[in-house]
């Protein structure tokens, strides 16, 4: 091996975080990084876009439940490799982005491709910081791991100078710490007189629910919280990276936790008590007010972080501490109570549910143009329990969310809420090299495929096959049907009709194409078994989705109050 250098510490400061694989375009100014990691034995896979490393990272964190590394060049590089910055942000997931840049001694004097990165990354990071010193590497390392797991998980930012990289190191200066004597390995419980008061609430309640989101990913067993549950018979939703950590086949679980793509549950509003476990009261849920909370509902809330409890609507339990062990508190606690029989309240959610379902399938025919329902009904029989289902953006996708169901945790992936179109391609991607032996689902429009085509390529080099069921309509489908309802008419929202598989097979992949009902199935059963990366692209009509008819009836309501 070469002479140990600064690249070399930081390499195995990841490496002590049992990091594997690093998400990358080798650039410049992380030259010595990415020699020093064949050095000692992790392995990169170079994408075609820096953004695209991003989304990469962000799914691969998602689905292992572990923090992710990016590695980017400075300047261009990082630009690019920033504008994914803000959607793993706002999706609260824990990667950790390293970028190189000039000479620390040449800073401030317009050096070789300059940009004020840890500036730049702070808005959208949990911590940036640039490490100045060869004998700060390992403990700045650990401060962003340490930082991008505490409280809600998030992203965070080193910047690495690269002659800090190429400095000579020696074995004594290799990372002293391991993980566990760095961070807080414990799990705090919540206060067990507001554990004892939470289940007061929810124990007198005659229509209680539970509703799990991001955070709960990161810290819930799922056998916990299936336990709590089935004691209490408490329904629950499940939304955001919290998707299948109990499974939508769960007889007391009622599917994604937002009105607007899942009609059972615009019931949360006729709820006397709602415990959120790992919720922000955001818009996602109307900021915990009505129509989605009933004013007069008991709130629980269970989170990670302080500031969190209480923000947009007050708590009526505000209980801070590891939500798992939390849940595992009130599992506990709620063997020891006598529940209500909720069977009145369940049966309604589970007629709403069937209403629901029943109205989705109801759209499914052999019209043509082919209308969304009728490819994810017939996508739906071919999805395994262990396979992994990845949505990106835009009407068509829209239709799934609302009706594919979510099993296990972590492999029900969607964009998050900046919903960053395009993404979908590099989740897919960091799926199946995350869960080589599962079969990987990518649902997007025609419109998100152009963002990251050329990951395609990306897929083929790593070996990383996955099926793409592309709803094509030659229209930027949700915008367009925004602007139809808003104005009567559509500007600049059209799209060419091209033949996404024929761009695949070009690049290497399975391509089909369909426009018959009947067809879909057979084409998506031949590119799944292709064992390449593979694109159906199934011709459909603009159909506006349950999401979309949410947000048109939303705004035009304000419309009319305000005259």
């Amino acid at each position: 091996m070469a002479k140990l250098t600064g690249a070399h510490l930081l390499i195995r400061s990841l490496k002590q975080e049992g990091v594997k694989y690093v998400f990358t375009i080798v650039g410049d100014t992380i030259l010595p990084l990415v020699d020093a990691a064949a050095d000692e034995g992790i392995h990169f896979i170079d994408t075609r876009h820096e953004a695209a490393a991003v989304g990469m990272a962000d799914a691969y964190a998602r689905i292992t439940g572990r923090p992710s590394v990016v590695m980017v060049t400075g300047g261009p590089g990082f630009s690019n490799a920033i504008s994914g910055l803000p959607n793993v942000f706002t999706q609260e997931t824990p990667v950790v982005v390293v970028a190189g840049c000039s000479e620390l001694p040449e800073h401030g004097m317009y050096s070789f491709q300059e940009i004020p990165q840890v500036e730049m990354a702070k808005p959208v990071t949990k911590g940036s910081w640039m490490i100045h010193d060869k004998r700060r590497i390992a403990d700045m390392t650990a401060t962003a791991f340490r930082t991008a797991m505490a409280g809600r998980p998030g992203p965070v930012h080193l910047t690495i100078p690269a002659n800090i990289q190429e400095e000579t190191a020696t074995e004594e200066e290799m990372p002293p710490y391991q993980p566990s004597q760095y961070r807080h390995q414990g799990r705090n419980p919540g206060d067990p007189q507001s554990v004892d008061k939470a289940l007061d609430i929810l124990s007198k309640a005659r229509q209680p629910v539970i509703i799990a989101a991001n955070a709960s990913r990161y810290y819930v067993e799922p056998e916990a919280l299936k336990g709590l549950v089935e004691t209490s018979g408490v329904p629950i939703f499940t939304m955001e990276q919290a998707r299948g950590l109990i499974s939508d086949e769960h007889p007391l679980c009622f599917g994604y936790a937002d009105g607007a793509l899942n009609h059972t549950a615009r019931l949360i509003r006729e709820a006397d008590a709602v415990m959120l476990l790992g919720k922000r009261l955001d818009n996602r849920v109307r900021y915990g007010r009505p129509p989605y909370i009933n004013a007069d509902a008991k709130v629980i809330q269970v989170d990670a972080t302080p500031e969190t409890l209480g923000f947009n609507r007050g708590a009526d339990v505000a209980i801070l501490g590891h939500i798992g062990a939390v849940v595992e508190q009130m599992g506990e606690g709620a063997k020891k109570r006598r529940w209500k029989d909720l069977g009145s309240w369940t049966t309604s959610l589970a007629k709403a549910r069937k209403t629901y379902l029943d109205g989705l399938r109801g759209n499914a025919s052999e019209e043509k143009p082919l209308h969304a329902m009728r490819v994810f009904m017939e996508v739906e029989p071919l999805i395994g329990e262990d396979d992994v289902v990845v949505f990106d953006g835009g009407d068509y996708v829209q239709w799934g969310r609302g009706y594919l169901k979510a099993r296990r945790p972590g492999q029900w992936l969607r964009l998050g809420p900046l919903a960053h179109l395009g993404f979908g391609v590099p989740y897919a991607l960091a799926s199946k090299l995350a869960r080589p032996k599962s079969n990987v689902w990518l649902f997007i429009g025609d419109g998100s495929v152009g963002f990251y085509t050329m990951e395609f390529d990306t897929a083929i080099r790593h070996n990383l096959p996955f099926t793409t069921v592309l709803g094509n309509d030659s229209v930027w489908g949700i915008d367009r049907n925004y602007q139809l309802a808003y104005y009567g008419r559509a500007v600049a929202t059209d799209l060419r009709t091209i033949r996404y598989d024929k761009v695949v097979e070009a690049i290497g992949g399975h391509g089909e194409h369909v426009e018959e009902g009947v067809e879909v199935r057979p084409a998506v059963e031949r590119a799944m078994r292709s064992g390449k990366p593979s694109l159906v692209d199934i011709t459909i009509r603009s159909a506006r989705s349950p999401l979309a008819d949410a947000a048109v009836a939303g705004r035009m309501a304000r419309r009319k109050a305000q005259g």
